[in-house]
């Protein structure tokens, strides 16, 4: 587990490097310091979390958007807990998929 401390710390990195891909219009937010790093991004310029704090499995399949971008909860791929809770797996899976969906249809758009 980051400490907040950490967290903020880190923020104006985080978001120097968001800045780099203004053209970015979906973002997989990949467990819960991910989550809780964007919603102290968009808590500082909004004064509301994008994301609601609750447990991830009851948001990852609505759709959230912050600045016109595609937000998704998910589930991180790696650690102790993939082997413990192995449906993480198949949810974590099937998010990338309905990106890859999402960024599909985006490019077909521009084509």
């Amino acid at each position: 587990m980051i400490d907040k401390s950490s967290m903020e710390n880190s923020l104006p990195y985080l978001e120097a490097e968001l800045s780099l891909f203004p053209n970015v219009k979906v973002m997989m937010l990949m467990e819960d310091v991910a989550k809780k790093a964007f919603n102290m991004i968009t808590k500082k310029a909004t004064k509301k979390n994008a994301i609601p704090a609750v447990s991830t499995y009851k948001w990852r399949s609505s759709e959230i958007y912050y600045k016109g971008i595609r937000v998704m909860p998910s589930y991180i791929m790696t650690g102790g807990n993939i082997l413990i809770e192995k449906s993480k797996v198949t949810m974590a899976t099937e998010d990338i998929s309905a990106m890859l969906k999402i960024i599909r249809i985006l490019l077909n758009q521009i084509e």
